[in-house]
């Protein structure tokens, strides 16, 4: 087995391990509530690491300006959306057809 293979088998059972922990029905296992507050900024700060380079790079790629791009203007939507409806299955769908609909378009 090369190094990848070893070092995607080494991450894959750090990563299992520790979802484990969590998930165990057996194992008693409770965390504090600084550790809770902390981790509750986690998926913000991952979504946001994902989006930021998407809307705001994009549009280089394409000969367009940036407010003409189909990934900032369906994002401003969805984050519009969100503020109004509390369907999130909604808002991803709905914004997932208006990117569409703009690619389509330009």
């Amino acid at each position: 087995m090369d190094n990848f293979g070893l070092m995607l088998l080494g991450m894959s059972c750090i990563t299992f391990a520790c979802r484990f922990l969590f998930f165990c029905k057996k194992r008693p296992f409770e965390l504090g509530e600084k550790t809770k507050l902390a981790l509750s900024y986690t998926a913000p700060s991952v979504l946001t690491a994902m989006w930021v380079p998407i809307v705001f790079l994009s549009y280089q790629h394409i000969e367009q300006s940036f407010f003409e791009s189909p990934f900032l203007i369906a994002g401003l939507l969805s984050i519009i959306l969100s503020l109004k409806l509390k369907s999130t299955l909604l808002i991803v769908v709905i914004s997932i057809m208006v990117f569409i609909t703009l690619q389509l378009l330009y």
